[in-house]
């Protein structure tokens, strides 16, 4: 895809969804029946109508208006543009952001590199090659995953889920990841059988019976990474009563940020679109859920999230996402939606490929085909069941309408 800058971004998120790639907001929201309340964010407003019905602003006039919308009146369109509204210092936001809603590429740079693409074909190699030599309790989140040791010492987390559509929603969302070039926080992934007689596991077959590991299930098989830290949300989206705030670059939350703060949320802003995608309800969503009986919540540790000692994100144990995370999301788009729309402020090339996506109308088709790809054991898990790969092409349009609110609100 050829290089598009914010403006350019912005104008063919205009066109894309002017044309044949119409966005219906409302067409995956659930039917919520419970009584507790949501989040405290805005939803997205309506567009103006005239008398008889008729939007007052196209999308792209939309795009045009917002460059000078905070402007004083009666001053050029170059005068209004560099115009600095009181209380948003302009060295600050030229430092990072641009296009009032894109995060500079001096940020982006020094977003740690993470997993990289040599690494993940290493490890799929020596994953799938590898003999098990140990099996070991703790260390890999749920009591039912092992931490493995192979025959040349290199320790792996060995996943085994409560059922299959949870290793099937692991390396769905690590292939996603891939797709929209968010591989660098998501560990690479390979998939086993587990058979107590073949050469991977002969060595262990003791430990596979103590295990209680059904023979011949499919596990998934990721590098054990040391030395992890805890996150936290950062101080943008927390304040006293627990609630997540907007982040946007017109509201003044990125001033006197550190750049290693502004570092950081350039990957929490990734984070946060990767789950409304995935439908991923077990990491910062389960925090949400969670303010109802415990208002420190946000204050602690984030589940499912941890500081590599480079200082990367890193997204683990996805196996909420996609396949469960669709099948429940009427119970968790509650939260999930006003967490999306608290963030204004994207990964130019994050948006790059939603919108490469959203105009394709492919997004399932797409996935399946680098599945297939890199996985040779992708034919004993199911792939996207047909509803839910609607429903995956139905987000990635919602998030590409919501990209463009933010462009259209506070663009430049």
């Amino acid at each position: 895809m050829n290089e598009c800058t914010g403006a350019c971004l912005g104008a063919q998120l205009a066109e894309s969804l002017g044309k044949g790639g119409a966005v219906n907001l409302n067409a995956h929201k659930p039917v919520v029946t419970s009584v507790e309340p949501a989040p405290r964010f805005p939803l997205l407003p309506p567009l103006a109508r005239d008398a008889r019905g008729g939007s007052l602003k196209t999308f792209r006039a939309l795009l045009t208006l917002a460059a000078g919308a905070d402007g004083p009146p009666g001053q050029p369109l170059g005068e209004r543009m560099r115009h600095v509204p009181t209380g948003r210092p302009q060295r600050e936001k030229r430092a990072a952001v641009h296009g009032g809603v894109f995060w500079s590429r001096g940020l982006e740079e020094q977003v740690p590199r993470g997993f990289s693409e040599a690494q993940a074909a290493a490890w799929l190699e020596a994953a799938r090659g590898a003999r098990v030599v140990a099996l070991e309790r703790g260390g890999c989140g749920r009591s039912s995953n092992r931490l493995a040791r192979f025959a040349d010492g290199t320790r792996a987390c060995v996943r085994y889920g409560i059922n299959p559509e949870q290793i099937q929603g692991e390396a769905l969302s690590y292939y996603l990841a891939r797709l929209l070039g968010l591989q660098r926080h998501v560990p690479p992934l390979a998939l086993a059988r587990v058979e107590a007689r073949g050469a991977q596991w002969a060595q262990v077959q003791e430990e596979l019976r103590a295990a209680h590991w059904t023979e011949g299930s499919v596990v998934s098989l990721t590098r054990w990474l040391p030395n992890l830290t805890d996150v936290v949300v950062p101080s943008p989206w927390r304040s006293e009563d627990g609630h997540l705030r907007p982040l946007r670059a017109a509201g003044g939350e990125l001033a006197n940020r550190s750049q290693a703060e502004l570092v950081d949320l350039v990957q929490w802003t990734d984070l946060i679109l990767f789950d409304y995608l995935t439908a991923n309800f077990d990491r910062l969503v389960s925090n949400l859920f969670s303010l109802q009986w415990d208002p420190r919540v946000m204050q602690r540790a984030t589940s499912n999230l941890h500081r590599g000692p480079g200082g990367a994100l890193v997204f683990l144990d996805n196996e909420a996402g996609l396949v469960h995370g669709y099948r429940v999301a009427g119970m968790w788009d509650k939260y999930n939606e006003p967490l999306l729309q608290s963030v204004c402020v994207f990964r130019e090339r994050t948006a790059r490929r939603v919108l490469e996506l959203h105009r394709g109308q492919d997004a399932a088709a797409r996935l399946l085909r680098l599945y297939q790809h890199h996985e040779p054991r992708f034919p004993e898990l199911a792939a996207l069941a047909e509803p839910h790969a609607q429903l995956l092409q139905r987000r990635l349009d919602f998030l590409a309408k919501h990209i463009l609110h933010c462009k259209a609100k506070y663009g430049r």
